[in-house]
């Protein structure tokens, strides 16, 4: 009996149009060209994303005594140890953005306190928002104040339900995308990805499901937006960190990523792109994007704001976002945690 071919080759569809074509043309993305206002629009909250995972950093991947080779600015005055506590999961952060320009929230991985494997950013991120109902039930109904948007105008909450798809939602994310989070964010109908650190190993699967999203309104994956292309200078400094953390690991037997006091246990060598974002090469990154976010006084495009979709609100400028951003950082810091549900 001849073996039957699995899957058949298909005659309609996306994945026909590509099945006799060469790889790359499945994970190529024509690149995005972004207007100047666009481009500022997306360092800032970009910059917003970095700034989380430099205030929550812990690098205490394998425990807070022992020897990290690449964590020597992080050990503690004492020198008895490392800064950071209790490792909760591994410094990649994400937060969602609505059509307006409003943040909705925040998460983290958290892979290690939960002792699952499964708990991403984006994707805890993604359940989170699909389980607030009106979006100034989130962070910002305890911290409002007395807040402005643009100059003369009074702050006023939309209250759009986010319980049913995120086509205008836009993630931010500090690492590209694996398969679980890209598959979450297109079930979720979510609008665009945007990330600011390629991950060599999950091998550009956002790419792929975006060349082959299906036909019509349902289910779309999200449009991955690498941070290259508005010109976010951070983007290229953590991937060259990270083929140097990787080729110094390869090429050198002596070298490693942690020594445990116990000389009979194991070091430990894993070129994880997780064990990169423990190392002081990646830490003075993010720290030198929190330092920029937070001096940011003003910005170059004040006025500018995407264009109004026909029935929905008027998304806000820049000048707004700007503040929007650094207020939600104080927040973020002094009554949002990591590792439990936020203040609602």
């Amino acid at each position: 009996m001849a073996a039957i071919q699995h899957p058949p080759i298909p005659h309609t569809g996306p994945l026909a149009s590509y099945w006799s074509r060469q790889v790359q043309e499945l994970v190529l993305l024509p690149v995005t060209e972004f207007e100047a206002g666009q481009r500022e629009r997306h360092q800032l909250y970009s910059l917003l994303t970095m700034a989380l995972v430099a205030c929550y950093w812990n690098g205490n991947k394998y425990g807070q005594q022992g020897n990290y080779p690449w964590r020597a600015k992080q050990r503690q005055p004492n020198q008895s140890g490392y800064v950071g506590g209790d490792y909760l999961g591994h410094n990649i952060a994400s937060i969602a953005v609505d059509g307006q320009g409003e943040v909705i929230d925040f998460d983290f991985n958290h892979n290690e306190i939960l002792a699952s494997s499964v708990e991403h950013a984006e994707s805890r991120l993604i359940r989170r928002v699909f389980s607030l109902t009106q979006l100034f039930d989130d962070w910002d109904t305890a911290d409002s104040g007395s807040q402005t948007g643009t100059v003369g105008e009074p702050f006023t909450p939309a209250r759009t339900p986010y319980s049913t798809l995120l086509n205008r939602v836009t993630i931010y994310t500090s690492l590209e995308s694996c398969s679980q989070c890209s598959g979450i964010m297109a079930l979720g109908s979510v609008k665009a990805v945007v990330f600011l650190h390629r991950d060599p190993g999950q091998n550009s699967i956002g790419n792929i499901l975006y060349n082959l999203r299906p036909q019509g309104e349902r289910y779309l994956p999200p449009l991955p937006i690498p941070a290259d292309t508005f010109g976010l200078s951070y983007f290229g400094e953590l991937n060259a960190g990270y083929e140097q953390f990787a080729a110094e690991l390869k090429n050198n037997p002596e070298s490693c990523v942690f020594l445990p006091d116990d000389p009979s246990k194991k070091r430990e060598r894993s070129p994880s792109v997780t064990s990169f974002l423990c190392t002081d090469l990646a830490h003075d990154v993010f720290n030198r994007a929190l330092q920029e976010f937070t001096q940011l006084k003003e910005v170059q495009y004040p006025d500018f704001a995407p264009p109004q979709e026909e029935g929905q609100p008027k998304p806000h400028n820049n000048a707004w976002v700007l503040q929007h951003l650094q207020r939600f950082l104080s927040y973020a810091i002094r009554k949002g945690q990591r590792g439990t549900p936020h203040k609602l």
